[in-house]
């Protein structure tokens, strides 16, 4: 992005040295408690301006605007915005039942514990062409578990990784392709990929060689949607219906021995195809890519139960799930502590504290920890919102990183066009 940035990029980490050396003397942060001592903190500079760092909307105070005040949706939207700046204890609180526990009621249980659902997983998949697997955009430990699900797939076959929130140009490369050669993703690729796990999902595709591929309807600034009391369904139908087709037109380019796993959120892997009562044709995208197109995909779904026991676990679907996915991933419930979801701080990353003199700031700041090396446009490695005086941590696991802090924006930068239900379930 815009100053350090360019700094980091063209000079390296030596210029970024001597820029933090002017800012209040202090040139380095090593995390003091020896649970963290192998974390590296590198002071970029002083607090800058959310404009500065050319993607403002990243650093807004979440808001539900005005349209969809009192909607059913509004927990959602605040969720979905706490959760890209790291306080999904935030997102709980404003009300989002995606945290609560949600029991699966069947005893078809097929896995229980991490590796043995990840083993009955790859053996589902090892005759597939396709996988589907979706998410919550609230819930980041759902990226987590897709990134796992990537890294055990790949000795599969697979290949080839779309994701739904991969930007999608007309008549010119999307951004994951221009971005291919290099081994972080940038700000510029996605909108859900601009959270930190997210990102690290990409950056394990990007190591172990997948090809990135967007699929999501191409924008068309001519296209109005309707308010929030308003017919979705075209929308929703014309959206569900481009996915389908881009996809398809992905699996016919792709050699016959290649394996595509699409990342994608709620409903969007249901591959029931369903007709409502009045004859509208509700299928969503996973029912169009296999009714339409001829692509029988496996579909494993994250959103319909949680909390079923203390560890993640693997269920048959429902008699009346059986349709509409394959197997249904069953995450624990976590709590949260120093502000974050508690399962960030497992897997080697450690509780990190905010360096001074962000830490003291008497105002609301967002800090961003990025791997030292990469610049200001790659997502960061950990993101997230402090108020003064909260014992917020960074959740970083061993290495060296440039930490910044970006001056939040208080007020809505604008009155956003509504877009399509974020979930479609």
């Amino acid at each position: 992005m815009r100053h350090a940035g360019a700094i980091i990029g063209a000079l390296g980490l030596i210029a970024s040295l001597a820029l933090a050396a002017t800012f209040s003397g202090s040139q380095r942060a090593l995390a003091q408690d020896a649970e963290a001592a192998s974390v590296e903190l590198v002071i970029s500079g002083p607090v800058i301006e959310a404009e500065e760092t050319r993607s403002a909307f990243i650093y807004v105070r979440p808001e539900v605007p005005e349209a969809y005040r009192g909607n059913s949706a509004s927990a959602g939207i605040l969720a979905q915005g706490w959760s890209l700046l790291g306080r999904e204890d935030l997102g709980a609180a404003a009300g989002s039942d995606e945290y609560a526990p949600r029991p699966n009621e069947t005893p078809n249980v097929v896995a229980t514990g991490i590796e043995a659902t990840l083993d009955a997983i790859a053996k589902r998949a090892s005759d597939a062409r396709v996988v589907i697997i979706n998410e919550s955009h609230e819930v980041t430990l759902h990226r987590d578990f897709s990134r796992r699900v990537i890294e055990r797939l790949r000795p599969l076959g697979f290949t080839v990784l779309a994701a739904e929130t991969f930007n999608n140009q007309k008549d010119k490369p999307d951004p994951v392709e221009e971005s291919a050669h290099l081994p972080y993703p940038r700000v510029q690729d996605g909108y859900y990929l601009l959270e930190p796990v997210f990102g690290e999902m990409v950056r394990t595709a990007k190591r172990l060689g997948y090809r990135l591929a967007a699929y999501e309807q191409v924008y068309d600034p001519d296209r109005t949607n309707p308010g929030p009391d308003e017919d979705w369904r075209q929308s929703i139908k014309d959206r569900e219906t481009a996915q389908a087709q881009h996809l398809a037109q992905l699996l016919k380019s792709m050699a016959p021995h290649e394996k595509l796993i699409v990342h994608a959120g709620y409903g969007h892997a249901n591959e029931e195809a369903r007709i409502g009562k009045d004859g509208w044709d509700d299928a969503w995208m996973a029912a169009r890519l296999k009714r339409d197109h001829g692509f029988d995909p496996l579909t494993i779904a994250q959103t319909k139960s949680r909390g079923s026991a203390d560890t993640v676990q693997l269920f048959l679907p429902s008699d009346k799930l059986a349709k509409q996915f394959d197997l249904i991933v069953d995450h624990p419930i976590h709590g949260f502590r120093h502000g974050r979801s508690d399962w960030r701080f497992s897997d080697e990353a450690r509780a990190v504290d905010i360096p001074q003199p962000y830490a003291s700031a008497a105002e609301p700041l967002v800090i961003e920890a990025f791997a030292a090396g990469e610049p200001f446009e790659a997502v960061p490695v950990d993101r997230v919102w402090v108020e003064p005086g909260e014992d917020v941590k960074l959740a970083l696991k061993p290495g060296r990183y440039i930490v910044r802090a970006v001056r939040p924006v208080l007020a809505p930068l604008s009155s956003p066009e509504p877009q399509t239900p974020a979930t479609p379930e």
